[in-house]
């Protein structure tokens, strides 16, 4: 397989900036549909059924598409990869903005979703094969704060956007974004393409390390000795417990508590803020622990049980502390996004599979989304909230206890 190895360091900074551009624009465009939902709804042509079949079906091509994107991240030209999918998805803003009809919407969002999964795979790949070495890990974990910014930079923007003007104009606003960083991405590119060496990876060669499967026994081999197919349990729970929480959290309070629809919001813009610390949280753990992540992703789970075991008193707690204990979970949660979605698929970069690696996980964790989407409310609507935060115990054990199931293979691998 082809590897892009770039060797000047300010070049690689350069890269880097552009991406994380790139996926901040990613997130912010996701974004804006939430942030859309309540004005398109009032608008009173669809229901809210009908508008939550268009998110459904973002997340759905979303999660197919990580695992389509990632197979094919490994075998083609990582920048061409997310300067397609980021155009690809600007179009698809403004064609929404123009949107006048619900299979319309639904259509094109879904396609959306699709282009948006072209983005994490090959980022990951560049970031483990292409940049400068000194680099890499600082920038996968800088990388985690663009989620939140592009989320809350989405919902500010959305705001002001829906209170001046119609709700087409938030995508409009949206795809300017993702376009002007795809060019950013693709004008770095261009600047740092002398300097970029392609080098034409010998597969047989590659397994050099003891236990470790040669290339040529094939992909299935080497997830089988890695313990990736038991990784892609923790990778679905957490996945089920970041989206799922996040979402439902604003009508969890609302409905228990009574709050004003001002403090949903509020809940909805913060927490992604205190998400962000999860990731560099998690780091003295990780180094602590030999950084192995799944021993350290097993240590977080079990951490998780405290805040989640806590709001089992829901109904005693004050709003604020449940607010603290949500913010902390969902912190933990992306302190496992970090290990699980973006330091183990660089493990597999000496065999040219990050991005595979990558978008088996990524698809695992978006199918975690898709369920929690549906499942965390019929559960609460047919057996409370307390029965959820259940839901949500059950789900870190498992985390837990699959983390350190995976641990001995893992360790073997690494």
């Amino acid at each position: 397989m082809m590897q892009y190895v770039l060797r000047d360091f300010k070049k690689s900074r350069l890269v880097v900036a552009a991406l994380w551009f790139v996926y901040a624009a990613s997130y912010f465009i996701r974004t804006c549909y939430a942030a859309s939902i309540a004005s398109i709804v009032s608008e009173g042509t669809y229901n809210k059924g009908e508008i939550g079949l268009i998110g459904t079906a973002f997340f759905i091509c979303y999660g197919v598409g990580q695992l389509i994107s990632g197979l094919i991240g490994d075998r083609v030209n990582p920048f061409a990869m997310i300067v397609f999918g980021s155009t690809a998805g600007a179009l698809s803003c403004f064609a929404m903005a123009f949107a006048d009809s619900l299979i319309s919407m639904l259509v094109i969002w879904a396609a959306n979703g699709f282009f948006q999964s072209m983005l994490w795979s090959p980022i990951l790949r560049i970031f483990s094969q292409t940049i400068d070495k000194s680099l890499q890990k600082k920038s996968i974990l800088n990388i985690s704060l663009s989620l939140p910014i592009g989320t809350i930079c989405a919902y500010l923007v959305s705001t002001v956007i829906i209170k001046y003007f119609k709700w087409q104009y938030v995508f409009v606003f949206g795809g300017i974004c993702i376009l002007i960083a795809s060019a950013c991405v693709l004008a770095v590119f261009l600047y740092s393409k002398k300097d970029i060496v392609k080098t034409i990876v010998n597969e047989k060669s590659s397994a050099d390390i003891k236990n470790v499967p040669k290339k040529n026994n094939g992909f299935f081999a080497m997830a089988l000795l890695s313990g990736l197919f038991i990784i892609m349990v923790p990778s679905f729970l957490h996945g089920m417990m970041r989206d799922g929480i996040t979402n439902w959290v604003p009508t969890m309070i609302s409905e228990t508590y009574g709050v004003s629809p001002s403090f949903s919001v509020f809940l909805t813009i913060a927490l992604p803020v205190f998400n962000a610390f999860g990731a560099y949280a998690v780091v003295p753990l990780y180094k602590k622990l030999k950084e192995n992540e799944m021993k350290t992703s097993g240590v977080v789970g079990m951490i998780a049980l405290i805040p989640l075991c806590a709001m089992l008193f829901i109904d005693k707690l004050s709003v604020y502390v449940v607010v603290v204990l949500l913010a902390l979970t969902t912190s933990i949660m992306y302190a496992l996004n970090y290990l699980i979605i973006s330091l183990v698929p660089v493990r597999f970069s000496k065999y040219s599979s990050t991005s595979t690696v990558s978008g088996v996980l990524n698809s695992a964790a978006h199918i975690g989304c898709v369920v929690s989407s549906y499942g965390f409310g019929a559960v609460s609507e047919r057996f409370g909230w307390k029965r959820v935060i259940v839901v949500w115990i059950v789900s870190a054990v498992l985390t837990f206890a699959f983390s350190f199931l995976s641990n001995k293979k893992w360790k073997k691998f690494i």
